[in-house]
């Protein structure tokens, strides 16, 4: 299940070590954090993290690759903390086969 646009979300820490449950290890993550909203949930990773700046143009921040935390489809856990775990940008376009297009 996808959940959507989200916003509110403030990098706490670039460069983590994050152990999965599954026994993954990823480098080089980054962590963002918020108090409220929808948290990130099973089926989002893989989808993109961005900025929109004032003229409405969206700048390309990252790819999801965990999260979790309180959120949910119903009011239940809205305003307990939760994180978003995802790669740099950067990282994934100097790391994987192709490139981020810019227009």
């Amino acid at each position: 299940m996808q959940t959507g646009e989200m916003c509110g979300w403030k990098v706490t820490g670039t460069q983590a070590t994050v152990h999965y449950t599954t026994g993954t290890t990823a480098e080089n993550m980054v962590i963002a954090k918020k108090t409220s909203g929808p948290c990130s949930k099973k089926g989002d990773s893989g989808r993109p993290v961005y900025t929109v700046d004032s003229s409405g143009r969206a700048f390309a921040k990252g790819i999801v690759s965990g999260g979790g935390g309180g959120g949910g489809d119903s009011s239940r856990g809205f305003f307990d903390p939760c994180q978003l775990i995802f790669t740099d940008i950067g990282l994934a376009n100097s790391a994987l086969p192709g490139k981020v297009a810019w227009y």
